[in-house]
């Protein structure tokens, strides 16, 4: 029996659907966070349907009475939104999609090690990942002044990936499972901040398999749409497929570590730690493992 904790849960997202994948395995306990309480009750109707003895729970302020993680997957995240900030003055992709995990992952890091050899902790990431640079100077893109959407998405996704990098080096030969995801080009939730005209440039690419290009990074080659489901199954490789569990802290894609697609700022092990001790910073607090 197994408990898992998901990030992002809604009735149109790949988190949403790994919840309900995941249900047909008989865990113990699915733990499902998302943005409002509405959200959640597809996906829990979903469950309740396909298997009903499966105990299901929103996410709430406090887990003090879950005394282990088995599973944690970060599925949540922003894509492409008008230029803002967090209620702490973060950029919001950088402070939804990057410093929000990192936070989390710090919280209920000891209620997975609790769980122990097996356990995991998968970040799910994006195919922009491999284009991406953290700005190390300017994060925050001079408060908006020069901000650009994708170089944005980008860089929250590269820093995702090397939190992860870190953490899996950090946590060593502890037996805890550590990998980012990129789900691949799911058509979910995550594009409501897409304009019609964005939405039309993308759909286009993908067909024709072009490419797209912004003013600060190199062109990135548009995938074709894949299914939740396929989404969700590269999260599920990364919690429990022994065939790659000497590649800890691997980028997956299509169910297969992927780490050769990645350049070689987010592979650099100074930035890395660099990154490491800028989260520290920005979250003023340190993270010690």
């Amino acid at each position: 029996m197994f408990s898992v904790l998901i990030t992002g849960v809604s009735g149109d997202s790949i988190a949403g659907e790994l919840a309900i994948q995941l249900s047909a395995a008989g865990p113990h306990l699915l733990i499902l966070s998302a943005r409002a309480e509405e959200r959640v009750t597809p996906v829990i109707e979903k469950i309740n349907f396909i298997a009903p003895n499966v105990n299901t729970r929103e996410a709430v302020d406090t887990l003090h009475d879950i005394p282990k993680i088995d599973h944690l997957a970060c599925v949540a995240g922003v894509m492409v939104p008008p230029y803002g900030t967090t209620k702490d003055g973060f950029e919001t992709q950088f402070g939804v999609n990057y410093l929000a995990n990192v936070l989390l992952v710090k919280l209920l890091l000891p209620k997975v090690l609790a769980a122990g050899v097996g356990s995991s902790i998968i970040i799910v990431a994006s195919g922009a990942a491999r284009a991406g640079k953290v700005d190390f100077d300017d994060v925050g893109f001079s408060k908006g002044k020069t901000y650009e959407l994708l170089v944005a998405y980008s860089q929250s996704n590269a820093a995702r990936v090397m939190f992860v990098k870190s953490l899996a080096e950090k946590l060593g030969d502890q037996g805890i499972r550590v990998f980012s995801v990129d789900p691949g080009a799911v058509c979910s939730g995550l594009q409501r901040h897409f304009t019609p005209e964005f939405h039309e440039m993308v759909a286009g690419l993908s067909a024709s398999g072009g490419k797209f290009t912004a003013p600060t990074f190199w062109p990135i080659e548009m995938p074709p749409w894949t299914t939740k489901s396929e989404g969700a199954a590269t999260i599920i490789t990364g919690m429990i497929d022994p065939t790659i569990q000497g590649h800890n802290g691997a980028f997956l894609h299509n169910n297969a570590v992927a780490n050769d697609e990645l350049n070689s700022h987010t592979l650099n092990s100074d930035n890395q730690a660099k990154l490491w001790e800028l989260s520290e910073q920005m979250l003023h607090d340190p993270f010690a493992v």
